[in-house]
């Protein structure tokens, strides 16, 4: 029994090293070593890119939001690039007054922001999802970081909307974003964050080189090219960006499978820069915040079954299992309650999007072991708009 013993300690330290040791240990380093860096009003040349798969019904406004915001317009330059819509996008991103439209074939989004960049004259290009809201400051918070000369790019703040009344997707995926944005708060102030999102970003046109790595996350692949080129990828909670959330769990299940497939797939592409003694710290944030987290359900399982074994030769060691049991109980019972009022109780929601996520993991690694390649973004229904992966 004590390699059952050892393998139960082995996935619980793991798990909490993830979700809470991780974190700490951010902390830590940030008090001993900060690495604080250099915010002043600057004013370059933007570019802002937004790539598009027929958003027909978010292009306009998505175009007036950039516009309306108080970054200077003789400065800024909008960029659509139309991948393949059918639904007139390319006509509506036209009358809104983009600056550049490009109608393209379908070509996947990363070379649709490919070929937009090459045509972009903008010091700093800014990429941004159709279906993201930027605060009216946005632009300009991105563009403070510019003035420290080691910052090669910078991640918005993504911040999702979610209703009293939304279901507990909705608000799963908002813990889940304000957990996300910890782990970057915590990591910018200690060097570099892991990657951007693609809701906003900036780098600057120096950092940007052309990828074809087609089944990689776009986002993951532009904004982790500024540290392989020496420069710090930093995070900025000023420039807000604002998102609407999922409401179904199958849905959101399988746009989740598809990211994180994509997104194991573009760290693991870092190749060397994995290494610690070729990116530092850089490399150490990717695997635990982006690899070993999508590890975890496999030691979650391995905890529960440990634990099964183990209070079957002794009841004692029911204290291990039965808050597991009690966990996944409350996760299951938010999976049958989705469309009630009582998915709505925080005790329930969590367990079940905890679990969601990380049943979407383990597919995701399993998918991508079996040699699963998702080439394009697709569309994925949210609560008002539509959401891309």
């Amino acid at each position: 029994m004590t390699a059952v013993v050892v393998v139960l300690a082995v996935s619980i330290a793991v798990v909490a090293w993830v979700y809470v040791g991780y974190p700490l240990a951010l902390v830590a380093l940030g008090r001993v070593r900060p690495r604080p860096r250099r915010r002043a009003t600057i004013a370059p040349t933007l570019s802002v890119i937004v790539a598009a798969h027929d958003e027909v019904e978010v292009i306009g406004e998505k175009i007036a939001n950039v516009l309306a915001g108080d970054y200077r317009r003789d400065l800024l330059e909008v960029i659509v690039a139309s991948d393949g819509s059918r639904d007139g996008t390319v006509e509506a991103a036209r009358r809104a007054g983009a600056t550049r439209v490009l109608d393209l074939p379908r070509v996947g989004k990363l070379e649709a922001l490919n070929r937009a960049a090459e045509i972009a004259s903008g010091e700093i290009l800014v990429f941004t999802d159709a279906d993201s809201m930027l605060a009216p400051s946005s632009l300009r918070e991105l563009v403070s970081n510019f003035a420290d000369e080691h910052v090669g790019g910078v991640a918005g703040n993504v911040v999702r909307t979610v209703d009293d009344a939304g279901r507990p997707v909705a608000h799963g995926e908002g813990l889940y974003w304000r957990y996300e944005r910890l782990l970057k708060r915590l990591e910018d102030r200690v060097g570099s964050v892991v990657s951007a999102s693609g809701h906003l970003y900036a780098v600057r046109r120096s950092c940007f080189t052309r990828s074809a790595r087609t089944t990689c996350t776009d986002d993951f692949v532009i904004s982790s090219q500024v540290v392989r080129r020496g420069r710090r990828l930093a995070f900025d909670e000023r420039a807000i960006v604002v998102v609407a959330t999922p409401e179904e769990g199958g849905t959101e299940l399988r746009r989740k499978i598809r990211v994180m497939n994509r997104g194991l797939r573009a760290a693991l592409a870092l190749g060397d820069a994995l290494l610690p003694t070729r990116s530092g710290l850089y490399a150490v944030e990717v695997l635990f915040h982006k690899v070993l987290r999508r590890f975890v359900a496999f030691f979650l399982l391995a905890a529960l079954i440990a634990s099964a074994v183990l209070a079957a030769h002794d009841r004692v060691w029911w204290v291990v299992l039965a808050p597991q049991v009690a966990f996944y109980a409350l996760a299951a019972a938010g999976a049958l309650a989705a469309r009630s009022r009582w998915a709505r109780l925080k005790p329930i929601w969590v367990p079940y999007f905890f679990c969601l996520a990380n049943a979407a993991a383990a597919a995701a690694v399993i998918s991508l072991l079996a040699g699963v390649r998702f080439e394009r973004w697709e569309p994925v229904a949210m609560r008002g708009r539509a959401a891309r992966s």
